[in-house]
């Protein structure tokens, strides 16, 4: 079942015209309410709903190929021992996890169980140890991939249950991207405003015979000649004229509707090939150096201060959870 069709029979619908007005409104529920209120914001939206729905769609239906998180998984597959630090941080992951709880606490789910497991990624420099030209070298920089912030999300009984549940995330990810959007773009013309008041207040103090106090600090990153200061006015007054409409309503529809009509543009994913030893460095197998392959996905959600985060489709079992704490005991 698609996503456009999960939000039809959610919401009991069964035209086609009334399922996708139904997806726009949950759009608007999270990207900014207050677009209820405004007219035909419902028609504005709904070419890019549909839009965001097939690109939905299209995610969830990747095929996924799940990680084994049990003892043996890891034992197995060195790929799991380089997305966790060591053993004890995928058990806290595991034990840590509310969504897993919650869904081996219900008798009625079967024993094993799908997840996405969300991560950041981590990469750092230093200066280690290489083989080149089948000799050892010192001092060689090197890259160090490392993830944390580990999190389970979307647990659910089957892979195709998982896909389903891409598809849903992929939605309500453009939603939140949209909500995101139109609050970063607000904070700017807020710190735009209060950034203009203090350029006035530093030009007063230039010129004129009235007496100003200026109680802003030497160090403010203010031009200090009335020259520079009143570029950097008319500079602040550019802006703050292309940001003024986030004011309104409308401009946030314009904001909202610019999102969901390129959702692949706002909700980026990428695949991403590395090859790394086992302590996490990035290694370069034409070299001959020994690795392991990790093909990794990255969401970018959002094109103003993106978040990036790994996504890896995982799964495990009522067991896992207890054969790993044997093990580790």
């Amino acid at each position: 079942m698609s996503v456009w069709q999960t939000f039809k029979s959610m919401l009991g619908l069964g035209g086609d015209q009334g399922s996708v007005d139904a997806s726009v409104k949950a759009l608007i529920h999270v990207a900014e309410p207050k677009l209820e209120l405004l007219p035909g914001a419902v028609q504005a939206l709904r070419e890019g709903v549909r839009r965001t729905l097939a690109y939905a769609d299209e995610l969830g239906a990747h095929e996924l190929s799940p990680l084994d998180l049990s003892p043996a998984g890891y034992g197995a597959d060195a790929r799991i021992g380089l997305m966790f630090s060591s053993p004890e941080v995928l058990l806290a992951t595991l034990e840590g996890s509310d969504a897993l709880r919650d869904y081996f606490l219900s008798a009625s789910n079967p024993d094993e169980a799908y997840a996405l497991l969300v991560m950041q990624c981590h990469r750092s420099q230093r200066f280690g140890q290489a083989m080149r030209n089948g000799q050892l070298v010192d001092d060689v920089a090197q890259t160090v991939v490392s993830f944390g912030a580990h999190r389970l999300v979307d647990v659910c009984a089957d892979e195709a249950s998982l896909r389903h549940q891409v598809a849903r995330r992929a939605f309500r990810s453009v939603a939140a991207v949209a909500a995101r959007r139109i609050a970063l773009l607000s904070a700017q013309q807020q710190t735009l405003g209060t950034e203009k008041m203090q350029v006035e207040l530093r030009l007063a103090t230039l010129g004129g015979s009235a007496t100003v106090v200026d109680a802003l600090p030497a160090t403010d990153g203010l031009p200090v000649d009335a020259a520079s200061l009143k570029r950097r006015l008319a500079e602040i007054n550019e802006s703050l004229a292309e940001l003024a409409p986030i004011g309104t309503l409308e401009g946030k529809l314009a904001q909202v509707r610019k999102v969901c009509s390129a959702p692949q543009d706002f909700v980026a994913v990428r695949t991403e090939s590395l090859f790394l030893d086992r302590m996490g460095v990035l290694r370069s197998p034409g070299e001959g150096e020994e690795g392991i392959p990790l093909n990794i996905e990255t969401v970018a959600l959002g094109k103003l201060q993106p978040i990036e985060r790994v996504i890896v489709p995982v799964k495990l079992t009522r067991q896992t959870l207890a054969a790993w704490r044997d093990r580790l005991a």
